[in-house]
């Protein structure tokens, strides 16, 4: 029988929190770490490492599909040309907006509904609404 490694969504989480000193908090879920983890490198500027956690892939990793550290870096991107953060007080919530513009960005040309279903697909129903709503806020100040 072939000896496969399994994908572990956590293992960038544990390894970027120990090189950058972030510890755990007690009793913590792997996943809430991650979240974290992603959270306060986007705060402090590190895009990559920030959406590489988050998706537990690197960037340059061919197996990270539709909804990778790429598609994040789109989105970012794509909220810096504009001008805008949806959440610049939250990193934590930015990252799920810089994914969510990413998926908007590069799926563009796809159907709203898909773009809204990959969304709410890869953030949840409540990171969805979020970015709706985000989204609704930034129309009604122009």
């Amino acid at each position: 029988m072939e000896d496969e490694k399994k994908f572990d969504i956590n293992a960038l989480a544990i390894q970027y929190g120990a090189d950058y000193k972030i510890k755990r908090i007690r009793d913590e879920t792997d996943d809430n770490y991650r979240s974290r983890v992603s959270g306060i490198l986007r705060g402090r500027g590190n895009l990559v490492e920030a959406h590489e956690v988050f998706s537990g892939r690197r960037h340059d990793d061919p197996e990270q599909g539709d909804l990778g550290p790429i598609t994040g870096l789109f989105g970012a991107l794509a909220q810096v040309l504009e001008g805008k953060d949806y959440s610049p007080n939250d990193p934590e919530r930015q990252i799920g907006d810089d994914l969510a513009v990413g998926i908007v960005t590069r799926f563009k040309d796809r159907s709203a509904e898909t773009a809204l279903a990959t969304i709410f697909g890869a953030l949840g129903p409540s990171a969805g609404m979020d970015f709706i709503e985000a989204t609704r806020e930034k129309r009604k100040r122009k």
